[in-house]
């Protein structure tokens, strides 16, 4: 993949470096372009500044820098774009200017090349309007720290499948695409600017200090306070420019007149960084700030719910992930209730002439939805999405139950005839490690698998195919998930294991009773015990898979559940009937791994495949649970909370 970054100033390098590091490993190219030779050298250096931090830190190989360093083209001829399959222009928010560059831009890039426009508040239309070809122009809205933060809000174009195909590269290119309606600010960017200009409302009527409303922000909802986010991101005039956008547009009222301080403050800073002020506040004054600060979060949010400018489970996750909130501001008002978000809106309101109150708080009502599982409709085939991809889609417990749910809502639909159960970017990444350490005692961790097992036989029940369509890290708890599926697909980026025994535990979600059932005995021994992971050819190979590796996993998981339908192939649970199971298990190296959770696994797998499978997943569950009696269980799951998968537990065998 080629793609180029126009303007190398206040974000452009990190865009720059985020894509980079995406794509360099596979070959790719980013053309970085200014026009000033200065700016190169700055974007360069804050570039190479990166690439020396992760060095150092040990979350980047030497071979990765170098590919990255060869990868990355600055240039100062616009000429050199001409290659690029998608260009971002990050230059500027002045209307005139963006129109200019992209009048160059079409001018030099071929007529397939997808250009992006990284606005924070211009509408789509506004931008593209004089465009020869606007139908592949879209707006494609960075957040803060632009080359790790994966949002990217997404305005599409009259052409769907020049859409889709802008969608599929932003995801190529590392980042997680939100589709918002193409007016002014979009959806974060309303809530932000406004949450950061109510705040500086009220430090310039001397209500409160900078240092207060940030540390009474921060300590309630967490995000760093909407001061200290200013001073990160140098943002205070581009708020001011957003705030008249808002103001200006059909649904604005003079309520939206940016504070003077903003302008007054400038590019300067809220806080002076060697004599902070003081954040200590009563808690008077912190339900003052900490009502109005709230008041225009919910409202706003509220506000782009009822319009569909973003649909609201990306909405919740759009809000945690670009603001830094500690939830989603949905899932906050759902926190503070719906008749608390409506006094809140309604108080601010009466003393505020001109602040817009959306429907749904006039009507004292929340949004309902899933916010981790997204459902689509395909004809008379319904595709289940698993939605945390900050966490490669881990299987918490408002996950699993949101999945259980929605699973129960398509076996009782009868215009569905079958499901492909995937995620975003196809990775199921295992069962929440944070969840699995909390646990207290050998009693709670049999319940989480019993837990886990009732909702992952519901689906291996359900009357109609369910195949799981899967690549990347499908690891531990998500493997269990696609072995309850009747069929499973997978892509060329596959990686597919059962780590648990890394982390001082046994499979919990059936791996020790499902696995042996599809691979063979032999086979599931060694993966089991040791931890090795599989590649698409492997898996495929070993009966994993029940069809070929495919490019697209979720329309061959949708073909094949078409021929399932048409009787040309049956698709089938695991046989739950029991195995013939030796005496002992063949030996296998076990390298580090711990003695004592080896042997807790060769127990359930010899007593439990000899049993029917709803036997064995009892069995299993017991077993795990026992894991907690270990000494193991602490080294292990300690070792993977501070230092990661890659670094081997040092177990006691005990």
């Amino acid at each position: 993949m080629i793609v180029g970054v126009i303007g190398s100033g206040s974000i452009g390098p990190d865009l720059a470096y985020g894509f980079v590091s995406a794509i360099a490993k596979d070959g790719g190219k980013v053309y970085l372009h200014d026009i000033r030779q200065e700016a190169l050298d700055a974007g360069l250096a804050r570039i190479r500044g990166y690439v020396f931090k992760a060095l150092s830190r040990g979350k980047l190989s030497e071979k990765a820098a170098k590919a990255v360093e060869k990868a990355l083209v600055p240039t100062l001829r616009a000429e050199d774009l001409a290659e690029c399959e998608y260009v971002l222009e990050a230059a500027t928010e002045d209307l005139p200017i963006k129109r200019r560059i992209l009048a160059n831009v079409e001018r030099i890039v071929r007529p397939d090349c997808l250009i992006g426009f990284a606005t924070s508040g211009i509408p789509r239309a506004e931008i593209a309007r004089d465009a020869v070809h606007p139908e592949r122009c879209f707006v494609n809205h960075p957040f803060y720290p632009a080359w790790r933060s994966p949002p990217v809000e997404v305005v599409g174009s009259e052409d769907a499948a020049l859409t889709a195909r802008m969608v599929a590269t932003l995801e190529r290119l590392g980042k997680v695409p939100i589709i918002t309606a193409d007016v002014e600010c979009f959806a974060a960017d309303d809530i932000f600017c406004n949450y950061v200009s109510e705040a500086a409302r009220i430090v310039q009527e001397g209500l409160a200090t900078a240092a207060q409303v940030d540390a009474i922000v921060h300590d309630a909802i967490a995000g760093g306070g909407p001061l200290n986010v200013m001073d990160l991101t140098r943002g205070n005039l581009l708020t001011k420019h957003c705030q008249e956008l808002m103001r200006d547009a059909k649904t604005g009222s003079a309520w939206f007149e940016p504070p003077a301080i903003l302008a007054e403050v400038g590019n300067g800073l809220w806080h002076n960084p060697k004599a902070r002020g003081d954040g200590h506040y009563t808690p008077e004054l912190a339900q003052l700030v900490l009502d109005r600060i709230l008041a225009v979060l919910f409202a706003r949010t509220l506000f782009v719910a009822d319009n569909n400018i973003c649909a609201p489970a990306d909405l919740d996750w759009l809000s945690r992930m670009s603001l830094g909130f500690r939830a989603g501001l949905l899932s906050l008002a759902e926190e503070y209730g719906a008749a608390r978000v409506q006094e809140l809106i309604l108080n601010f309101a009466a003393k505020y002439p001109g602040f817009p109150v959306p429907p749904s708080a006039a009507a004292g009502t929340l949004p309902s939805f899933k916010k981790h599982v997204l459902v689509e409709r395909d004809g008379e085939l319904a595709v289940v999405r698993v939605f945390r991809p900050e966490v490669k889609n881990a299987l918490n417990r408002a996950t699993l139950l949101e999945l259980d749910q929605t699973m129960i809502e398509l076996e009782a639909d009868t215009s569905v005839k079958g499901v492909v159960l995937s995620s975003f970017g196809g990775s199921l990444a295992g069962a929440d490690i944070g969840e699995l350490a909390a646990l207290p005692d050998p009693e709670a961790c049999e319940a989480i698998c019993n837990f886990g097992h009732g909702i992952f036989q519901r689906i291996e029940a359900m009357t109609k195919p369910v195949v799981a369509a899967v690549d990347g890290p499908v690891l531990g708890g998500g493997a269990e998930l696609s072995m309850a599926c009747h069929g499973r697909i997978v892509g060329p980026a596959l990686t597919l294991g059962q780590p648990e025994v890394n982390l001082g535990i046994i499979p919990g979600y059936g791996g020790t009773q499902r696995l042996p059932r599809l691979v063979g005995l032999e086979r599931a021994n060694e993966l089991l015990r040791t931890a090795r992971t599989l590649g698409a050819a492997e898996a495929v190979a070993s009966g994993w898979a029940s069809a070929p590796v495919a490019e697209d996993v979720v329309a061959a998981a949708k073909a094949l559940i078409g021929e399932h339908l048409a009787g040309r192939v049956t698709l089938a649970p695991v046989n739950p009937a029991p195995m013939d199971v030796p005496a002992q298990l063949p030996a296998v190296s076990l390298g580090h791994r711990s003695l004592a959770i080896d042997a807790i696994l060769r127990d359930v797998m010899l007593r439990g495949l000899a049993l029917p499978l709803a036997e064995g997943l009892k069995v299993e569950a017991q077993g795990f649970g026992r894991c907690k009696r270990t000494v193991d269980l602490d080294i292990g799951m300690k070792n993977f909370t501070q230092n990661g998968p890659r670094v081997p537990a040092a177990f006691l065998h005990e």
